[in-house]
C-alpha cells in the first residue's frame, strides 16, 4: 500500500511537471511541436539576410563606380570644357525614372518576385554594358580628333561637344541606356527594400500572441536591416569613387590636362566590375527567395488593378497623367514623408552628377573629389549610428522632423557660399555644409523608408516605391 501510495504521488509529481514544462513551452504564445520550426525559421531568416547584405554590397559599390566614372566619361567627351552632357544625362535619367517609375511598380506588384527580380538585373546589365562600350568608342574617336588643327576641331564641336554623325549617335546610345539602367536599377532596389525586406520580417514566427509586441519586434528587425543596408550603401559610397578616382586618374595621366582617350582602359574595368555584381545580385536574390519562402506568395495587387481602372478621372500635367500610380501613392497615410524625402533628392547641393563636374570645372582633382565624396559618406555613415540613437528615445515621426531640421541648416550654408567672393571660402563652405547635411539626409530617409514598410499595403508597395 506504501509502494503504491508512493507510485502515486511519482505519477502526480511527473503530472505536475510535465504541466509546468508544457507552460513554460507555451509561454508568449509557443506550442511545443513549434519551437523545432521557429528554430529553423530564425536560422533561414539570419541566412538570408547575410545574402542580401552581400548582394547589396556589390550592387552598391559597382553602382556607385559606374556612376562616378560615367560622369568623368561625359566631362572627358567635351575635353572638361562644358557640363552640357553631363547636364542632359542628369534631365534624361531624371525623366525616365520619373516617368517609368510608377509602372515598374505595378509589374513589380503584379508579377512574381523573383522573375521580376531576375529581369530586373539581366535587363540591368545589358544596358550597362552596351553603354560602357558606347563610352569605349567615343574614347577611341576623342584619341583620334586629338591630332585635328583647332579649326577642323571648332567645326566639328559645339560648346566643347562633338557634333559629327557618329559621336552623336554614340552620345545619345550613352543618355539612353544610361537612363534605362538607372530605372531598371531603380527598380530592383524598390522591390528588395520596400517588398522582400518587409515580407523577410513578417516570416520570423514571433513567440507572443500579443499584437503589439509583435509589432514591436518586426519594427526593431526592420530598423535593425535597414540600418545596416544603409551601412553598407554609404560604406560603398566612401570607397567606390575614391578607388574610382584613382584608377581613372592612373589611367589618365593624373595630369591636369586631362586626356579623354587615355580612359578607354578605364571603361572596360568598370563594365567588367559591372557585369561581376550583376552575377553575384542574380544568385543571391535567387537563393534568398527559395529560403524565405513566403516571398513566393504574391498577394493580387486589387488596389493598384481599381486604381488603373479609375484612369478616366486622372489630373493631367504636361506628358504625365496624375492618375493610377499618384492616386495610390497619396492615399497613403506617409505619402507627404515621401514628398519631403523627394524634395530633399531634387537639390543639387550633394556630390551627385552636376556637383561633381563643377568641382572639375573649377579645377579639383579627381582624386580630391573621390576623397569629398568619400568624406561625406562617412558622415552620412555617422548619420546611421545617430538614427539608432534617436530610435531608442523617441519616436519615427519625431527622429523626422529633427533631422530634416538639421538638414535645412546645412543645405543653408551651402546657398550662402554661392554669394561669397572668395573662391577657397566659398569652396570650404560649399564642401562642409553638402557633407555635414548627409547626416540629416539620411536620419531622415531611413525614418521615411521605415514609415513606409509598416504603412504601406502588401499589394501597392512597388507602386508606392516607385
Amino acid at each position: 500500500m506504501r509502494a503504491s501510495g508512493d507510485q502515486s504521488i511519482e505519477r502526480n509529481h511527473d503530472v505536475e511537471n510535465s504541466r509546468e514544462t508544457e507552460g513554460l513551452i507555451k509561454h508568449d504564445g509557443v506550442s511545443a511541436h513549434n519551437i523545432d520550426q521557429i528554430s529553423r525559421s530564425e536560422d533561414e531568416i539570419n541566412h538570408a539576410r547575410k545574402l542580401l547584405y552581400f548582394s547589396h554590397m556589390f550592387d552598391q559599390f559597382s553602382e556607385g563606380t559606374w556612376q562616378f566614372c560615367l560622369v568623368l566619361f561625359l566631362a572627358a567627351f567635351s575635353n572638361y570644357k562644358s557640363l552640357v552632357l553631363v547636364s542632359t544625362y542628369g534631365l534624361c535619367s531624371g525623366l525616365f525614372v520619373c516617368y517609368f517609375g510608377p509602372r515598374l511598380g505595378r509589374f513589380i506588384d503584379g508579377t512574381d518576385r523573383l522573375f521580376a527580380a531576375r529581369l530586373f538585373i539581366g535587363l540591368q546589365g545589358s544596358a550597362v554594358l552596351l553603354a560602357t562600350t558606347c563610352c569605349y568608342r567615343l574614347l577611341a574617336a576623342n584619341e583620334s580628333s586629338d591630332h585635328l588643327s583647332d579649326e577642323s576641331e571648332d567645326s566639328k564641336n559645339s560648346y566643347g561637344v562633338p557634333t559629327d554623325a557618329k559621336s552623336v549617335f554614340l552620345l545619345v546610345g550613352v543618355h539612353l541606356l544610361g537612363a534605362i539602367a538607372q530605372v531598371l536599377d531603380n527598380g530592383f532596389t524598390v522591390a528588395i527594400e520596400r517588398d522582400w525586406i518587409v515580407v523577410m520580417s513578417q516570416y520570423i514566427m514571433f513567440s507572443s500572441e500579443e499584437e503589439a509586441e509583435n509589432l514591436q519586434r518586426q519594427k526593431e528587425w526592420l530598423s535593425e536591416t535597414n540600418v545596416v543596408l544603409k551601412q553598407i550603401d554609404l560604406s560603398c559610397k566612401i570607397l567606390a569613387p575614391a578607388v574610382a578616382g584613382f584608377v581613372v586618374a592612373g589611367w589618365d595621366g593624373g595630369g591636369e590636362n586631362h586626356n579623354a582617350s587615355d580612359l578607354k582602359s578605364a571603361a572596360l574595368f568598370v563594365g567588367c566590375l559591372c557585369a561581376v555584381a550583376l552575377v553575384v545580385e542574380y544568385v543571391c536574390s535567387t537563393k534568398i527567395f527559395y529560403v524565405v519562402h513566403t516571398l513566393q506568395i504574391k498577394p493580387l495587387p486589387v488596389a493598384s488593378a481599381e486604381s488603373s481602372n479609375s484612369g478616366s478621372n486622372g489630373t493631367k500635367c504636361g506628358i504625365f497623367t496624375l492618375q493610377g500610380g499618384m492616386k495610390v501613392f497619396m492615399s497613403q497615410e506617409v505619402s507627404w514623408a515621401g514628398i519631403s524625402l523627394s524634395f530633399l533628392y531634387s537639390n543639387v547641393f550633394t556630390f551627385g552628377a552636376i556637383m561633381t563636374a563643377y568641382l572639375v570645372w573649377r579645377g579639383m582633382a579627381l582624386e580630391q573629389i573621390g576623397i569629398w565624396r568619400g568624406v561625406s559618406a562617412a558622415l552620412g555613415l555617422a548619420g546611421t549610428v545617430v538614427y539608432k540613437f534617436l530610435s531608442t528615445r523617441m519616436d519615427l515621426v519625431s527622429s523626422g522632423m529633427l533631422s530634416v531640421t538639421f538638414q535645412f541648416c546645412c543645405l543653408s550654408l551651402c546657398y550662402a557660399s554661392l554669394f561669397v567672393a572668395d573662391l577657397n571660402t566659398s569652396s570650404v563652405m560649399l564642401i562642409a555644409g553638402v557633407c555635414s547635411s548627409r547626416i540629416g539626409l539620411w536620419v531622415f530617409d531611413i525614418s521615411v523608408t521605415q514609415l513606409m514598410q509598416l504603412n504601406v499595403a502588401d499589394d501597392v508597395r512597388g507602386e508606392v516605391g516607385g
